[in-house]
């Protein structure tokens, strides 16, 4: 059983932007990577487009090249710890808020002694279906999110009267508190939310699913942003969403996704959201 890739696909939400999402895959392993958007009010990668990109490219390069026999947990963790030691000798200190530390999602699909697993953090998505009989298996390590942030963001965007040409509503200064409080309870003991980031205890709250399909098979990973076609717009059934990726393209689907956004809704009232767009990335695959 081996993981091929059929396309990647990356879209910053921001028009002329740059993304914080990553995607790649291995023969046994194909992974998306949501980067988190930064709400401090400095960066400290300067040398990267972000603080949040800086920590996407240091997953994707980690998942890539990892040891297909090493545990999920200590590769994340050891990803952490990393991150940690690199971000603080960067900033200088080591007791920055916690609001400023980058994080990012994601979600994974490896073969496990001939088993396809799942593992993740955070709110991105798989989609699966199996080629032999139709069965579908679809996760996000976070689960139930989708509901609490839409209900979030309808009441900031009843507040604030909608985006306003604006491509987020970070930039209010109550909905900017809002997210910088939640943000600090990332990654805590007990906590809800657990993260790619600068905290190695993270690793053990990874969320890991037995598929219980078997090859041959199709997939997508993908980030919220795009899941968004599936989970917010209800554009597509999640079999209906493979399908499409695999009958008429992933460009295809970015469109129709860009354009309920920035065409059907661009002031969030039919689909309440943080951003009129998000970045959009996704990994379609077979399983073969």
């Amino acid at each position: 059983m081996r993981i091929e890739t059929v396309a990647i696909l990356n879209d910053p939400g921001k028009p002329g932007g740059h993304s914080e999402d990553r995607a790649g895959a291995t023969p046994s392993s194909a992974f998306v990577i949501d980067g988190a958007t930064g709400i401090a009010d400095r960066q400290v990668m300067a040398e990267f487009p972000s603080d949040a990109a800086w920590l996407a490219d240091q997953a994707l390069a980690t998942f890539s090249q990892a040891d297909s026999q090493n545990p999920v947990s200590d590769i994340v963790r050891g990803l952490n710890a990393a991150a940690r030691e690199t971000y603080f000798a960067t900033a200088g200190a080591d007791d920055l808020p916690r609001h400023m530390w980058p994080a990012a999602a994601f979600q994974m699909l490896r073969i496990e002694e001939q088993r396809l697993v799942s593992y993740g953090l955070g709110d991105c998505r798989l989609f699966l279906r199996s080629e032999a009989d139709g069965r579908m298996f679809e996760t996000t390590a976070l689960k139930g999110n989708r509901e609490k942030e839409i209900a979030a963001a309808r009441a900031h965007l009843a507040r604030t009267g909608g985006f306003g040409g604006k491509n987020d509503i970070g930039g209010d200064a109550q909905t900017r508190a809002a997210l910088r409080e939640s943000r600090s309870r990332h990654n805590m003991p007990g906590g809800r939310i657990f993260t790619l980031g600068l905290v190695p205890e993270a690793a053990t709250e990874i969320v890991r699913e037995q598929t219980g399909i078997a090859a041959p098979a199709r997939g997508l990973l993908c980030s919220d942003g795009f899941a968004a076609l599936c989970d917010s717009y209800d554009a597509f059934s999640p079999a209906g969403l493979i399908e499409a990726a695999f009958s008429a393209g992933l460009p295809a689907l970015l469109d129709r996704l860009r354009a309920i956004e920035r065409v059907d809704d661009p002031e969030g009232q039919l689909f309440p959201r943080y951003k009129v767009s998000d970045d959009a990335t996704c990994i379609a695959f077979r399983i073969v």
